[in-house]
This record gives C-alpha cells, structure tokens and sequence, in this order.
C-alpha cells in the first residue's frame, strides 16, 4: 500500500507513490521512532560482503565449482538480512556443499568474517545517511539499528563509523541478542521496547525482503530501500513495504506526525 510518509504533499492532498491522491481527511500517520537495519540501510555494505561470501567458497571449492565460478547476485539477494547460520546453510544448501554440515557452516562464517576485516575501514555510510540521521536527533525522534549482524561483527564495523552513525543511537539490538532472526520480527520489536515506543508508532528502513517482512510481523510501518544490484524491489514490495524509495534522501520527515517525548 502507498503511504505519503515519503512524498511531497500539495494542499490540501497529497500525492502517493505510482499515482493518485490521498484526501486530506486521513491526516498523517502518527509516528514516535525510528529503527534503521544497517547494512545496505545506513552503510554500503553488499558490495564488499558478495566478495566475503564467494572468496572463501572459491578457495575451498575450486574444483567443485569450477574455474571463474562467482557467485551469483540473485543468491545473494535471497540470503540478505539472515543471521550468520542461516546465510551459511543456505548458500551451502544451494550450491550443493553441505549445509547439513555444521563445522562446515562454521567454517565459512569464521572465513567470510576473516575476508570483511579487510573491508571494514572502507565501508561508506548510504547517500544520506548521516544527514537523516541528524534531521531526526534534531527533531527529538529516538532512533535505533536492528541488525542481524552479531555483536562482534557490527562492533568492528561500527568502529568506522561511530560520531555520525553510532553515537546518535538511542538503542541497538544486534542478531545474536534475540531468539529469532529476520523474518520473524523479534529484533525489531526489542528494539522498540528499548526505545520505550509502541510497536505500531515505528517506522523502519529496510534494504532486505526478509527485513520488510520482519518488520511488518512487528506491526511497523516500513520504508524499503532495494539495493539495484540485488534486484530485490519486487520482493521488498511483496513482503508489504508502506513505500520504496531509491535512496534515504527521498524521505519526507514532514510526511509524518511526530509524537516525540513529552508531545502528543
């Protein structure tokens, strides 16, 4: 469905996303926080990671795979926004590897992990990513990252990115803290109890189908951002996105009726 959280309105209607008017009668959406997922959200990440998860594969199993194998970018796209175990199995299960094979999914864990450090000081933060992020603070809405990414990893990560992105948060929850990875839409909804906010007054950023769909199971409204290289905008938007957008800088903050703390 269309909402108007993400496009200019003209008095007294506003215009929705692929055509039509909103009467003015149904007012903005009421709103008190924000949660951003990370990787392909706040900070450009699936370039260096498709690297990380077919470097390894390409050492280990050059014979099975053949020689100039690469991994392909529509399997990559169904694995984005899992937890560490389930990406692993999966990209095993699908190239016939053994996912099965717990050690094994170890392995390419510790080995993609081993591949990014060399990745993690160059990572770019998304096009407009620090700027929304400051419109928000200065606006008084609590923000939070929820991302399937463990603790140790998003530490490391983080490490490049802490005055602009880190800081700013009032909360995170990382993968390994709750008992069900995206799509069930557990990390979302601590992150909104941390955050003090009602499940249906927050609003997500998401790249990933599997994050869409773990956020709508919170009851939030969410924003997706498909990543063109993971041609995924047709599942974002089956997975029940409220609006998809090229790039964060298309979000209207005047779209919404914010209650921040002390108002509404």
């Amino acid at each position: 469905k269309a909402t108007v959280s993400v496009l200019n309105c003209v008095p007294p209607f506003c215009a929705l996303r692929g055509g039509g008017l909103l009467p003015p009668r149904m007012g903005k959406p009421v709103l008190e926080a924000v949660i951003f997922d990370l990787d392909g959200t706040l900070i450009d990440y699936e370039g260096a990671s498709h690297v990380a998860l077919e470097r390894p594969l390409q050492a280990r199993f050059a014979e099975r795979l053949g020689a100039g194998w690469a991994l392909p970018w529509d399997l990559h796209a169904q694995i984005v926004g899992m937890r560490p175990q389930s990406w692993a199995a999966a990209i095993l299960s699908e190239l016939g590897l053994g996912d099965g094979d717990a050690a094994l999914r170890e392995w390419y864990i510790e080995a993609y992990h081993e591949v990014m450090k060399g990745f993690y000081a160059g990572l770019q933060p998304m096009p407009h990513a620090h700027a929304l992020v400051a419109r928000l603070k200065a606006a008084g809405v609590p923000v939070a990252i929820a991302t399937s990414s463990v603790r140790h990893s998003f530490d490391l990560k983080m490490a490049y990115h802490d005055e602009h992105l880190l800081a700013p948060m009032d909360a995170v929850v990382t993968g390994d803290e709750v008992a069900h990875g995206k799509p069930a839409p557990d990390i979302f909804l601590e992150a909104a109890a941390r955050l003090g906010a009602a499940p249906g007054r927050c609003l997500v950023f998401e790249d990933s189908p599997n994050g869409v769909a773990a956020a709508k199971a919170a009851g939030m409204r969410c924003v997706g951002l498909p990543d063109p290289r993971l041609k995924t905008e047709a599942r974002v938007r089956e997975a029940g996105a409220d609006a998809v957008l090229a790039s964060l800088a298309e979000f209207d903050l005047g779209g919404y009726k914010w209650s921040v703390r002390g108002e509404g």
